[in-house]
Parts: C-alpha cells; structure tokens; sequence
C-alpha cells in the first residue's frame, strides 16, 4: 500500500487538496467504500460552489488534484471493469470530460495547465502519468446539473 497521505487507498473529506487553491469551491465525497478487498477505495463525488451540490459521478476516486487555476479538477473515475479513467471537471463552463485511455489505479501529483502528471498503479508495475488534456481522446463531455 502506499504509505503517502491522501492516496487511493487513503482520502477523506477533511483533505486540504479537497478545497481549490483559490478557496471558491470544494470537492466532497458521499460514503467511501473499498471496490474490493484491500483495494482502492471510490464513493459518490460532488462538486461544490457558491449555493449548489453538483453530482460529478457515482465511482469516483482520490486523491483529486486542482489546478493552480482552480478552474479544473482532475479526478479518477472507476469502470465497470475495475480499471480508471480520467475526468477532468471544467468550473468555469460546468462540464466533465472522461477521457477513452485506461489506467490501473491513478495518482495524481501536479496538473500545470493542461497536463496533468503522477503515477499509473504506484504499488505494483509502477508507471508515470504524463497526460495532455488537449491530446488525448475523448469518451464523452456532459454538462453539469
């Protein structure tokens, strides 16, 4: 297990990195479950600004990451068949991409303008992340309600 707090093993709603850089608005998970046995843990996630409570997804992941904007969030999303995607959550227009590549288990540690860096599985077959949002193909953008 990774022994770095938060990580996906280990995130609560009381993280800092929860809150943006700006202090405007915050992310907030529902219950907190592992997806199996000793596995990383996933929940509802919200996104939360000004009077609303905005549902981002039903399986979503930690730790998230801001960037230092605090216009977009970058926040692991779990499939059907326990592997991750990316989804990055736009503030300003209130839409979430999910990106089409798959990962293992995804930690992210720095998200500088439209990339987004960390580790793909830090525990086993250990990968870096280096993704650019503006590259990379996407699954699909909803707007948020």
């Amino acid at each position: 297990m990774n022994n770095e707090y938060p990580n996906p093993w280990n995130f609560s709603n009381i993280d800092k990195n929860l809150l943006s850089p700006n202090g405007k608005y915050k992310i907030e998970f529902g219950e907190l479950y592992e997806i199996a046995m000793g596995a990383p843990i996933s929940g509802e996630c919200y996104l939360i600004l000004d009077d609303k409570k905005l549902k981002l997804n039903d399986c979503c992941c930690g730790p998230i990451i801001w960037n230092n904007s605090s216009n977009k969030i970058a926040l692991p999303i779990w499939t059907k068949q326990r592997n991750q995607k990316i989804s990055i959550v736009d503030v300003t227009n209130l839409t979430i991409t999910t990106f089409k590549k798959e990962f293992r288990v995804l930690h992210f540690n720095n998200f500088l303008d439209n990339y987004l860096f960390g580790i793909d599985s830090p525990i086993y077959r250990r990968t870096t992340l280096n993704f650019d949002i503006e590259k990379e193909e996407i699954e699909t953008i909803k707007e948020l309600k």
